[in-house]
């Protein structure tokens, strides 16, 4: 049976990457230690929406996060997830292009404070995640792909770079240093290409457990969970090659995970319903930006803002109390 076991990018990758602490892990692992100590260590923000063109979204999956500068200001993270097996030259063109969009998009929902002046831009940082076949060899700042003639325009000229997370460059154990991220990450980078099913299976589960027996139970769980083309059948016949004997067990621990994981999301998906019917009884209704926050938030961001509520003189002041424990 000769398919890709990712069939979805989209899907896949919005879900695993809209777990804040997931999202947060990758911008901290990815980005240089210069850029990263400049954020705070609060996970990220997902904002809803999408800034690639219809027409290029098989081939990509872009997710646009609002982080915190430790100088207190707001920054995004734009990861752009590049899903071609070879390196797209026009990249950094159609990278100016998505932050333009995002500029303007922020502008009109954010750009002028109480008095309806002018508020500065927000940074946007670019990152590219890509595991294509290709290596890529794209230079990462956007005026090196200008016919320049003479350096002395270069100072006169746009100018900016971005990140590039080439995986499939890196070795399976350094992917990542979170669990969840690093089981999707080797998904990713050996289950998006063509190949037969099952040898693409045993590969991948092969890959995991040189890791170790716990990122084997973590991609069997999203084999189970995500949209792909794999049955439980073959699953089990790929463990059995892999593990012999073991296969039925590592099936019911990543099946009783799963279950538990959404038991938890359940709870907390309870606790956000809850927080947001007292915001409105409180403060009216609530803004698209604070109701995916609310939405987005980790257990303990929860416990937090609903201790404070009742304290809070508006609905903004919720969520600038003391940070969660």
């Amino acid at each position: 049976m000769t398919t890709r076991l990712i069939q979805r990018h989209d899907q896949f990758f919005k879900r695993l990457l809209e777990r804040p602490e997931t999202a947060g892990a990758l911008i901290r692992e990815r980005f240089p230690a210069d850029v990263a100590r400049l954020l705070t260590k609060d996970d990220p923000v997902l904002e809803p929406g999408t800034f690639v063109d219809r027409e290029l979204r098989e081939y990509r999956t872009d997710l646009l996060y609002r982080a915190r500068t430790i100088h207190g200001g707001a920054a995004f993270i734009y990861t752009l997830i590049e899903h071609k097996s070879w390196p797209p030259l026009r990249i950094r063109l159609q990278l100016l292009g998505y932050q333009t969009n995002i500029w303007q998009w922020w502008d009109k929902r954010e750009g002028k404070d109480a008095d309806g002046n002018l508020l500065p831009l927000p940074p946007i940082l670019p990152l590219v995640v890509y595991h294509g076949d290709a290596e890529w060899r794209i230079p990462l700042n956007f005026a090196a792909g200008m016919d320049l003639g003479d350096e002395s325009l270069r100072p006169y000229l746009l100018d900016f770079r971005y990140f590039l997370a080439d995986i499939g460059r890196d070795d399976d154990a350094s992917l990542s240093r979170e669990k969840v991220l690093r089981a999707g990450l080797l998904v990713l980078k050996h289950g998006s290409r063509q190949g037969d099913l099952f040898d693409t299976l045993v590969l991948l589960g092969r890959a995991a457990l040189a890791i170790s027996f716990d990122d084997l139970v973590a991609v069997v769980r999203y084999l189970l969970t995500e949209p792909n083309e794999v049955n439980a059948a073959i699953l089990r016949d790929a463990l059995r090659e892999i593990v012999p004997g073991q296969e039925m067990r590592i099936m019911s621990i990543a099946a009783e995970e799963w279950k538990a994981e959404g038991k938890a999301e359940g709870r907390a998906q309870g606790k956000a319903d809850i927080l947001l019917r007292q915001l409105r009884r409180r403060f009216g209704p609530v803004p698209p930006a604070m109701a995916d926050r609310v939405l987005g938030a980790s257990d303990a961001e929860l416990n937090a803002w609903a201790d404070g509520i009742l304290d809070a003189a508006s609905a903004e002041a919720v969520f600038t109390g003391p940070k969660p424990n």
